[in-house]
């Protein structure tokens, strides 16, 4: 592409842009720098807003049905730059649907990404301020003065920081709870390294690990176990600027079998949010009920425990976003769904790749699809129905331990396997591989009719141009 992005000095912003969806398709309303370049300005409003309108709405010109809100992180390659796009809809009477499709997108240079994905939570405030801003206007001469009051606290915001030009970005996990709460064991059992958890001794002080969604990342994934034990629980609450300070996301377990130690746990997670919200760190908390064996499920006293925690959880702690789950070591799928869901919250696209999920399901008439990567943790999923939901649960792990077998033993035809013989017999369960570029990924789906199989194979192509820019940003 010959259009030259203008420099603009030691700043990391390079161009921001509005697009909306007009009578003449997506189109770059408000660009700057202005000499960024009609075909650039285009290829970012086409990009952006056919993400968030799908190519069937695209062609037949029709207004989104429902509020869409959410933050995507794509990349650039014509241009040589990154976007932190955020999606949203500018109302217009006049328009089909009774609104706009619109983005802003603001660009840094790709070797800068990261600086996104450290300071997603000022930016996202920033952004949507200014979309709410422009959502209550209606000349184009009014959002321009929004743009170039967002523009101008980019800017400096970014001057403000010590290092906006950081390479890689650094995601902190914590794992926190009492001692033998199962903490160590939980990540044993996510690996399937399962001759660990009988050889694991408690946690002494604090076992750093790194992990990896995938082989090549922008991120490192920096986990830390706190030990559980007396002398080191006082230790990171008295040093919490070292221990609970710069968090992304944590995870608390609670033993669920340890009657006589609940209130002792209770506190000790009262304890590490009040000294949270004393640090103003908010990451996202998930609450691991852990221990919940197949043995133990029809315990009165078990459930008993359960609303009791649930209640407690829920005191004090309005500020964070918290999720419960219910998980044992010896249910694979329940440490997967908890480590999976926990890791999507740190991800910038997780409601772009819903969507993208749920566009799929309905050309596929699919009640629900989960997408995975090579070792089985859920990048995203989408389902019409808590049924639904619950038989995913269920059948994931059992077909793609299938899937495994039967390929190991070449008994594959097909890069795909399919349910046959359960209650329903119209619908059917399809576990199948995709490659896309170097990621090979897997789809879980729970179609309504067997020749529905066929509307796979004719939208994958699409599906997979849609997500391999998500994939490329996902941490």
């Amino acid at each position: 592409m010959s259009e030259k992005i203008k420099e603009t000095g030691s700043n990391i912003i390079k161009a921001v842009v509005l697009s909306v969806f007009d009578e003449n398709g997506p189109s770059p309303r408000i660009v700057w720098p202005e000499d960024l370049g009609e075909q650039a300005g285009l290829l970012i409003a086409m990009k952006t807003i056919s993400l968030l309108m799908g190519d069937s709405v695209y062609q037949d010109s029709e207004g989104p049905t429902e509020e869409v809100n959410y933050f995507g992180i794509l990349p650039f390659p014509d241009v040589k730059l990154n976007g932190l796009t955020y999606f949203f809809l500018i109302p217009d009477k006049e328009a089909r649907g009774g609104a706009l499709a619109s983005t802003i997108t603001v660009l840094i240079e790709e070797e800068n990404r990261v600086f996104f994905y450290q300071n997603m939570k000022y930016l996202r405030v920033m952004i949507d301020r200014a979309a709410t801003r422009i959502q209550a206007v209606k000349k184009i001469a009014e959002q321009k003065i929004i743009m170039d009051d967002i523009r101008i606290e980019l800017f400096d915001f970014a001057k403000e920081l010590k290092d906006p030009f950081s390479t890689k970005r650094q995601i902190k996990i914590l794992f926190t709870g009492l001692d033998k709460a199962g903490k160590s064991s939980f990540m044993y059992g996510v690996k399937r390294k399962y001759s660990e958890i009988i050889k694991s001794m408690p946690t002494k002080g604090v076992a750093r690990s790194e992990e990896k969604i995938f082989e090549e990342q922008n991120s490192l994934i920096s986990v830390w176990d706190l030990g559980g034990q007396k002398v080191y629980r006082e230790k990171y609450l008295e040093q919490s600027k070292i221990y609970l300070y710069n968090v992304d996301l944590m995870f608390f377990f609670i033993d669920i079998q340890d009657f006589e130690r609940l209130d002792e746990s209770l506190n000790l997670f009262r304890d590490i949010t009040k000294t949270l919200i004393e640090l103003e760190e908010f990451p996202p908390i998930i609450v691991c009920l852990h221990k919940f064996d197949s043995d133990i499920k029809g315990s009165k006293e078990i459930f008993k425990n359960l609303e009791i925690i649930a209640d407690e959880i829920k005191k004090g702690s309005e500020r964070f976003f918290i999720k419960l789950f219910q998980t044992s070591i010896f249910d694979h799928w329940s440490l997967i769904t908890a480590y999976s869901f926990g890791l999507s919250q740190l991800s910038p696209n997780r409601e772009l790749f819903r969507n993208q999920l749920k566009k799929f399901a309905k050309k596929t008439n699919s009640d629900a699809i989960l997408l995975l990567n090579e070792n089985g943790i859920i990048l995203s999923n989408y389902s019409k129905s808590e049924i639904s939901e619950r038989v995913f649960e269920i059948s994931a792990p059992h077909f793609q331990n299938l899937y495994k077998t039967f390929k190991e033993f070449k008994l594959l035809k097909q890069d795909f396997i399919v349910s046959s013989g359960i209650a329903d017999e119209s619908k059917k369960i399809i576990f199948k591989k995709i490659t896309i570029e170097k990621y090979n990924l897997y789809l879980l789906l729970f179609i309504k009719k067997s020749q529905d199989i066929q509307k796979i194979e004719k939208n994958l192509p699409e599906f997979s141009e849609n997500i391999i820019d998500l994939i490329h940003t996902y941490l």
